[in-house]
């Protein structure tokens, strides 16, 4: 069993696999049950659930969210391909999943046993390095996020995120409804509408058709204020 899921998570990590039928490229190596998929809407990783299993995320989109009762926006991250869910906890020994993760999108898995998974990054080389590498971008986004937060009024955290977006290309277009946008950068939804407002009428942005673009013009203002923040 380890031989086969290790080679499994070969595949994986080398996107070997058909992207839109992975299981058809890892069923004949892994059982069945290892092979989950989870429809949009359905939570897959429960809270203080024990943790039983890693899951390696191989297409699709989840939400991870932390139960507070005083608050009711609960979203503390989004998860995409490739991630290994549990990872951290394994990591640090706890007992219990931290989060719960409800699918976004339908949701491809691999799920691995602990201490199947345990036994594989031990004796493993290659496989413990890709894992390491999913754990450095997990690091990496945690950091960014709480020096985002710990740096930024929320206005400025609109702004920092469409000049990242923005430099890349321009003009740029947010793909992002203002729902998903205040929920990535979570920022209360008619807040996030009053900094849209602003940045509009200080040049930073401008509306088409309810759409947030970026221009050069407004590239070059924002790169004035954003330029050189390193995060």
């Amino acid at each position: 069993m380890y031989d086969f899921t290790a080679k499994a998570l070969e595949i994986i990590f080398k996107k070997e696999y058909n992207l839109n039928t992975p299981f058809s490229s890892l069923s004949g190596l892994v059982p069945r049950n290892q092979l989950i998929t989870a429809e949009k809407g359905q939570t897959f990783i429960c809270q203080k659930d024990p943790v039983k299993y890693l899951y390696v995320l191989i297409k699709g989109r989840a939400a991870v969210l932390n139960h507070i009762i005083w608050n009711n926006d609960n979203i503390i991250d989004y998860v995409e391909s490739l991630e290994i869910l549990g990872l951290v906890e394994y990591l640090n020994s706890m007992n219990v999943y931290t989060a719960y993760v409800v699918a976004e999108t339908k949701c491809i898995m691999l799920r691995i046993p602990v201490e199947i998974f345990s036994h594989i990054i031990q004796e493993n080389a290659f496989l413990c390095y890709q894992a390491l590498l999913i754990l450095g971008k997990v690091t990496e986004s945690n950091m960014n996020r709480a020096e985002t937060n710990s740096t930024f009024h929320p206005k400025d955290q609109l702004g920092h995120y469409l000049f990242l977006q923005a430099k890349h290309v321009t003009p740029y277009i947010c793909p992002m409804s203002r729902m998903d946008l205040s929920e990535y950068l979570h920022i209360n939804l008619r807040t996030l509408y009053r900094y849209i407002d602003f940045m509009e009428e200080n040049g930073f942005l401008t509306l088409r058709k309810g759409k947030i673009v970026i221009e050069a013009e407004h590239l070059r203002k924002l790169t004035e204020r954003y330029g050189d923040v390193i995060l």
